[in-house]
Order: C-alpha cells, then structure tokens, then sequence
C-alpha cells in the first residue's frame, strides 16, 4: 500500500483528545481482507457455485490454491456436501454463492447445521449500491434471517478508511471465530468487489488481526504475564463476591499488576486505580504492554487511550466474542474470570514490578482548588455521604466527574451504563430507595436527565431515604464540553443541542408539590453550607438540593482536573 496516504487524526470524545493513525483510502476491498482472513485461520475447505457477485471471491480461491475448493451449481446440494465434508473431516467449510434468489437454497443445509451445531461459513455477496428501494434486478434483502439457520450473522461494510477495516475485522473474527473455534454455522454478507488485480491475488493484505483461543489449562501464560508490564481492565461489571474479589487481589499481587477501572466496575480489592485519575488527570507515562480486559460495556472513555497500542487479552465468561473499542484481541478466554486469575496466580516470587511504577505516578495527584463546578461537587459529595449509603450518578459529565474521585468502599455506586442513555435516572434512584428503606439512598444527576424522568418524584411510596442532588446548569453542559461541537458552532449549539433554557424556575416548585425538602446553592460558599447537611441531617421527608452551576466555571473545571497534574 502507498505509504504516502497515511496521516493521523485527531479523535475528540467527551472532553478527551486521541491521536490515532488513519488512512485515507485503501487500494484492498474488503473482499481481500476476506480472503486473508480465511486464510489465516487456517479454513482448508470450500464449495462455490457459480454467479457473478461471488465472481471474484471464487477467482481469488481458484488462484491461491491455499483452500480445497470443489464447484457445485446447486446451491442447495452445496450446503449439504459442506455437511458431508464436515462429517468426514471435523473441519469448517466455506459455501459462497451469488445475490439473488441463489442464497435462499442455502436454508435447508443451514438449518441442519445449526441443530447439529456444523461449523458451516455461509458468504454472500451483495452489490453495494443496490437498496430495497432501487428497484435493480437481482437484490435480496439479507438484513435479516430466521433463527435457526446461523448462530451469527454479520454484514462487512465496505472498506474506504481506517474505521471500515477495523469494523471489517472485528465482524470478521467474531464470525470466524465462532465457526472456528466453537463449530457454529455463521453467516458472512461481504460486498462484491469486480477487482481483478492478480498482485493483490497474490499478495493479500497483512494488516489483519486474528485472536488465539483459550477454554482451559493455558498456565503457560505466567511467565508471560510475570515478566511483561501487565494490566487488568475492569469495565462495568455485577458486583464480584467476596471470593472472587479476593482470587483477582491474590492474582494482582503476586504479579504486580495494577487493575484499572471506574465505580461501575464495583471492584474494591487490592491494586486498584482509577483509569480516570491514571489516564485523564495525570496521563499515565509508564503504559502496560498487556492489559487483560473484563467486564461488560462502560463508559469510561479514558480507557480507549489505556487500551490503544498494547496487547489485549480478553475473558469472556459467556463465551460471546466482545471487543472494546475495536481493537485488536491477541488472545480470547472463554472461561470463568474466576478460573482465569486462580490459574494464573504468580507462585514464583518475582514479577515486573509493574504496579508499584504505577502507584509511585498515581500518588503523586493532587486535587486542584475548583469553582462550583460538577467535579467540585462530587467532590465534596465524597467527603460527606455517609457510610453505608447507596449512590446512583447519571451519565455523561456527572460519570467523568464522578471517576475523578475515591468514595468510602463501603458505598454502594450504580449507574445506568447499559447503553449510556439520558432515560430512567431519577426513576432508578427512586426505585434504589424504595427496595432499600433501611439506608440513605443518594442520586446526582444533571438538569437535562432530571427534567426529562421528573415525573418519577410522583411516585406515593417514595420516602425520606431518597436525596437527590441535582445539578443545574441549564442546558446540556455535556455538549458544551465535547470539542468537536465547541469548536464548530459554540453557543449556537445552545439552541437545538444542549437545550439551553428549559425549565429556567428550577425544581422548587415541582419539588415541594411532590413532598420533598428542597435546598438550593448558587456558590461555592452556600454549597458548602448546605452539603454537609444534605448529606448528614436527618429530614422527615426525601430531599432534593439543586445546585446552580454555569458554563464558564464547568468549562473552566474540567480544564482543570485534566491538566493540573499533568503541568
């Protein structure tokens, strides 16, 4: 490829800015990274039937001669010798077949191999420029497909920039994988591609990334893991039992291993760091060279420059293949994380060191003197909320802000991170308080999440457990934050966007028509007032303290913590 095409960019995402090399175009199709795919796996057999989408994939495959490949016109006898070639050989097959009507002969064989769990690789081809409203001959719309003729099903894009090749070798490995390693039927829909060029043919593209695949008895890997600088990733993730908590301790500590995280991870064992005071306080300089990732969605965007540029391991107690951020997985785990760390443990008495590097760096933060700022308050929430307590923070500013911070380990802190949405924060909180009647139960949301689930102060059961802090700056203040709209369009963004304006009275009235205490602060000096109390104070009713914030000292605060110790 022409080395002259390659620049880098700069990702902005919340606030956090990343330099990544990307691509301007790319002279291989996806069909040849296909193909490279294929090959790297190590797939050995194949049966194609004649057509012209397919046209170019089959050529490829006649030329190579690094797979078997048998020809059968019909494409409903071909899924089924596909059946027959497995039954002899306990190895994959490749069936390929053109658009049109040609794809549905395949159900039949498909829906044998998935009751018999026969790890058949069914690949279409598509025209890209042909849509369920083109009206052009010889489309079938494969958006969807029954049930139980695939175990999965996955569409490559067509590959014009750095973003397309990733995605095209996440669906990839994901697909192959499981036919691969877990003898599941899949289904791969991949574009047609008319490119003849027999130097591609011939010298397929080495920019892919394929993951080695573990179930058991892998305790080789110590030694790897005790000489190299190794992490543990933990995104959000159910709450680990006391036995578990102490089987990852007991790992980290016998390899020096630091394990990054954030609240949601509800990790509280030993070596634990904040990704967020690592990456977006102090930008961590001594990076791991392996970081073995586990958990379930976060967002935590600070992890994308921890994960960047090291080898990632990752478990998945599921077995579905997951990757974060789409990055490359050198090495897939399908086992219990449980299994994994007790395996693992270091007996030897020596390791890199790794952690007490990174602790020596972190320990070295200092908190910087904020204006009334959501860091700020969260801030100071950490310092009163009392022991015991549960605390449920929206998403968004009040999550990065939240991460900047330690809470007592006793405090029990959730968040809506399944899908990072606005929807159903006060309504969680309020449900958090009604199921747990003998404790505190706070919640810190932004202006827009609360007015948006307001309506769930309404509820008759709720009581004086519940406390809401809630902080107003009367707009969306996270997309005044995100870079790439600041930097634009600025205050217009005030208008459509960030929702500048609504509800100007605040939350006085509708707080105290709904029965709760209301308290409000303007200033850093009634702010401190007051939270001691909110925290504190016993109320005979559930209590709401809106705090007023604005755009400056928002701004001005987030600067702050990203770049006060980093000076």
């Amino acid at each position: 490829m022409d080395k002259r095409v390659v620049k880098y960019k700069t990702f902005n995402l919340c606030g956090l800015k990343c330099k990544f090399k990307q691509k301007k175009y790319y002279d291989y199709k996806t069909i040849h990274y296909l193909l490279a795919m294929l090959k790297a796996y190590g797939l050995k057999y194949a049966i194609g039937s004649p057509g012209t989408q397919n046209a170019n994939f089959n050529y490829i495959l006649q030329e190579s001669g690094s797979i078997k490949f048998y020809s059968v016109v019909d494409e409903r006898s071909a899924g089924y010798i596909a059946n027959g070639i497995y039954n002899e050989t306990n190895e994959p097959v490749i069936i390929t077949c053109t658009g049109s009507s040609a794809s549905r002969n395949y159900l039949p064989a498909m829906t044998e191999a998935f009751y018999r769990k026969v790890p058949i690789i069914a690949i279409t081809f598509y025209d890209y420029d042909s849509t369920i409203f083109s009206v052009k001959p010889q489309f079938v719309d494969r958006s969807t497909t029954q049930n139980d003729v695939k175990y999965l099903s996955v569409e490559l894009p067509r590959i014009l920039d750095d973003n397309d090749k990733k995605r095209c070798l996440t669906y990839l490995n994901a697909a192959l994988s499981t036919a691969f390693y877990k003898h599941l039927p899949v289904h791969i829909n991949c574009p047609s591609s008319f490119d003849f060029d027999i130097e591609k043919i011939k010298n397929l593209p080495e920019d892919i990334w394929k993951n080695d695949y573990f179930t058991e008895n892998f305790d080789s890997l110590k030694d790897i893991i005790a000489t190299k600088k190794t992490a543990i990733y933990i995104g959000s993730h159910k709450k680990f039992t006391e036995d578990e908590q102490k089987i990852i301790s007991n790992f980290a500590e016998s390899n020096s291993i630091p394990i990054f995280c954030d609240h949601m991870a509800h990790y509280k064992g030993k070596n634990r760091i904040m990704s967020a005071q690592a990456i977006g306080m102090k930008n961590l300089k001594n990076r791991p060279e392996i970081v073995i990732d586990i958990g379930e969605v976060s967002g935590e965007f600070y992890a994308l420059n921890l994960l960047s540029n090291t080898e990632i391991w990752r478990i998945s107690q599921d077995g579905k293949f997951t990757y974060r951020f789409n990055f490359p997985v050198a090495k897939f785990f399908d086992c219990k994380e449980k299994y994994f760390f007790k395996l693992l443990t270091n007996n030897s008495g020596t390791n890199s060191g790794y952690y007490n590097s990174v602790k020596s760096e972190i320990e070295k933060i200092t908190e910087p003197d904020l204006p009334l700022c959501n860091s700020f308050i969260v801030q100071n929430l950490a310092k009163y909320i009392p022991k015991g307590s549960s605390l449920h923070h929206s998403v968004s500013n009040t999550k990065r802000n939240m991460n900047f911070h330690e809470f007592d380990d006793s405090i029990d802190i959730t968040c809506n991170i399944g899908v990072c949405g606005i929807d159903g924060s006060v309504s969680t909180m309020v449900g958090q308080s009604l199921a747990a009647k003998n404790k505190k139960v706070f919640g810190i949301v932004g202006d827009l999440a609360f007015f948006y689930d307001m309506n769930a102060l309404g509820q008759r059961d709720i009581t004086n457990n519940l406390r809401i802090l809630l902080i107003n700056n009367f707009r969306g203040e996270e997309f005044r934050l995100n870079p790439i709209l600041e930097d634009n369009i600025g205050e217009k963004s005030d208008i459509l966007i960030s929702a500048q304006g609504h509800n100007k009275g605040g939350v006085k009235g509708w707080a105290e028509s709904c029965g709760f205490h209301y308290l409000n602060a303007n200033t850093k000096e009634m702010f401190v007032n007051n939270i001691k109390q909110f925290c504190l104070a016993e109320f005979d009713k559930p209590v709401i303290f809106e705090v007023f914030t604005n755009d400056k000292d928002e701004k001005n605060g987030l600067k702050l913590m990203q770049t006060f110790n980093k000076l």
